[in-house]
């Protein structure tokens, strides 16, 4: 049983066919990219594998269990996490702020009138995410003064946040220079190895891809 697998998945925008009959498996831990030009449906695939799309027919199978029909953020609490082409941040919130809230959305009770910064167990797992994701000393600042490159950082560490069992990870180096490229797939290769991770990657660069992928 593949850890996730869709059945003649389809999507379909009036006439056009973005996403058209596709059978795709992923085994658990591996990491797994998909590639093809502009325009070719791997963001709606994405989409339809995180609950943003609902298919127009075929099936999604997580586990072993239809996830078909469920929204994103059912499909968050069953372990998929997506990030996305653009960074998705909290501009004026800290870097830190960032990575706990969504640290926080995987705590099943919560005491409205404590201060969030109390929270000992969800300040501990913010900062040990940060220092995964290489931005433990950039804890303080303001998410908009981050480079291009450190924002792509803190999307990842919003999304291991979310404790993913399934990370889909969306065009992870677009706009980053050579040098900042090498550094993320690194990151990328590390957290599957260190974290156990199953990663889909969608990535138009090639290098990084070929270097990557099992």
């Amino acid at each position: 049983m593949a850890y996730l697998e869709t059945e003649n998945l389809c999507k379909y925008f009036g006439g056009l066919k973005a996403v058209d009959q596709v059978n795709f498996q992923v085994e658990e831990g591996q990491l797994k990219s998909i590639i093809g030009p502009n325009g070719a449906g791997k963001t709606t695939l994405f989409n339809l594998l995180s609950g943003l799309y609902i298919p127009t027919q075929g099936k999604i199978f997580f586990q072993g269990k239809d996830i078909t029909d469920k929204k994103m953020n059912q499909i968050s609490q069953i372990g998929v996490t997506k990030t996305f082409q653009i960074t998705h941040i909290f501009p004026r919130l800290t870097v830190f702020e960032n990575v706990r809230i969504s640290a926080q959305s995987r705590k099943t009770s919560f005491n409205f009138w404590k201060k969030a910064d109390s929270l000992e167990d969800i300040n501990d797992k913010t900062m040990k995410i940060l220092e995964r994701v290489q931005l433990a000393a950039s804890h303080d600042r303001v998410a908009s003064t981050l480079s291009h490159g450190e924002k792509k950082y803190l999307e990842i560490g919003i999304a291991l946040a979310t404790d993913p069992k399934l990370l889909l990870l969306d065009e992870p180096t677009a706009g980053m220079s050579p040098a900042e490229t090498i550094l993320a797939t690194e990151l990328i290769r590390t957290l599957r190895d260190k974290l156990n991770l199953t990663i889909i990657l969608v990535e138009h660069n090639m290098s990084v891809v070929m270097n990557i992928s099992d």
